[in-house]
């Protein structure tokens, strides 16, 4: 057995913050963002490294016409409507100038082009599945949604990421009736349990930043056979890292968290482990340099762990294929 190297990026722009930031606000990172697409793919490409794009299926629209013609029949009816992309738009629109925030066909087609790199999905609307509302079928629905979205491009998706990492047993039946094989869990750590489960959130904030820096719990890493397999469900492949953002005012803890992630991924590799590392593409936006230089440090030791300790690289795809 090998070490296992695995990315998964939640693709979003807009899609993940409608009801937390302002478009407008962030319109230079998202178009950093959009530029960034080929750069990422070039340094996966030079390191071998295989990639999940879990996006979400509204970027997959070229416009607003398109989008209403893709969305699903049956939406969310949450019990506070901030959350429903569906009630945003009625309220905000999708002008044609803000395009950038909510589009993505040639980004996507792009990531297509490259070996490795698995198209998944990331729902159809930033879909909240432990957010308070009536029934399932709106979840149901937003995947078929999700799924229909990616026959534009030839492509089937079998790896979901839930935004916000919120899931339950009922989703994740869902999922499997959907055909989708693989899913991207939390860390099996207390501090990474699900936001909606009602424990303080105070004190998890502070595990959570903390553990990015110095260890706060046990090995990130897991052997391939702890990866969860259920009949009925699809595999459940925990999550290591979130590779944090390079920042311009804390260049220290830019330091501790990178050398946090190459001594988790040689431990991995040392031990023969899975290490999962995930991030936003639009982490990357507001200093694109910066966060590309981070990244091919990660990507050189992971050469280095494929050198000394025959790791290799899956997207999340690729464990359906090996485990089911």
């Amino acid at each position: 057995m090998q070490g296992i190297f695995t990315i998964s990026l939640d693709f979003e722009l807009h899609w993940g913050v409608f009801d937390k930031k302002d478009r407008l606000g962030r319109k230079e990172c998202y178009q950093n963002t959009l530029q960034l697409i080929p750069e990422l793919l070039r340094l996966f490409e030079k390191y071998e490294v295989n990639v999940t794009w879990a996006t979400v299926g509204g970027m997959f629209a070229q416009d607003r016409n398109e989008w209403d013609q893709l969305k699903p029949s049956i939406q969310p009816d949450y019990t506070s409507e901030k959350y429903s992309a569906y009630k945003w738009v009625d309220q905000h629109g999708l002008p044609e100038d803000l395009y950038f925030a909510h589009f993505a066909p040639q980004a996507i087609e792009n990531i297509l082009q490259f070996p490795g790199q698995e198209l998944g999905t990331h729902t159809f609307a930033h879909y909240y599945c432990l957010e308070k509302q009536n029934g399932h079928e709106a979840f149901d629905a937003d995947l078929k949604a999700a799924k229909n979205t990616a026959l534009k491009f030839n492509s089937k998706p079998i790896s979901l990421v839930f935004p916000r990492n919120q899931f339950n047993e009922e989703s994740l039946r869902i999922c499997y009736l959907n055909e989708i094989k693989v899913v991207r869990s939390n860390p099996d750590k207390w501090f990474w349990t699900p936001i909606a489960d009602g424990k303080p959130q105070i004190l998890r904030k502070i595990y959570r930043t903390g553990d990015a820096y110095i260890q706060l719990g046990g090995r990130t890493s897991y052997p391939l056979h702890a990866v969860g397999v259920k009949q009925n469900e699809p595999i459940q492949l925990p999550a290591s890292r979130l590779l944090r953002p390079w920042h311009s005012k804390y260049s220290w803890s830019n330091t501790l968290s990178l050398r946090r992630i190459l001594k988790e991924l040689r431990t991995a590799a040392i031990h023969k482990e899975c290490y999962h590392l995930w991030w936003h593409p639009e982490n990357f936006g507001d200093f694109p340099k910066e966060n590309l230089n981070n990244l091919e440090f990660i990507l050189n030791e992971y050469e280095n762990c494929k050198k000394q300790h025959g790791m290799t690289s899956w997207n999340m795809g690729e464990y359906a294929k090996h485990l089911l």
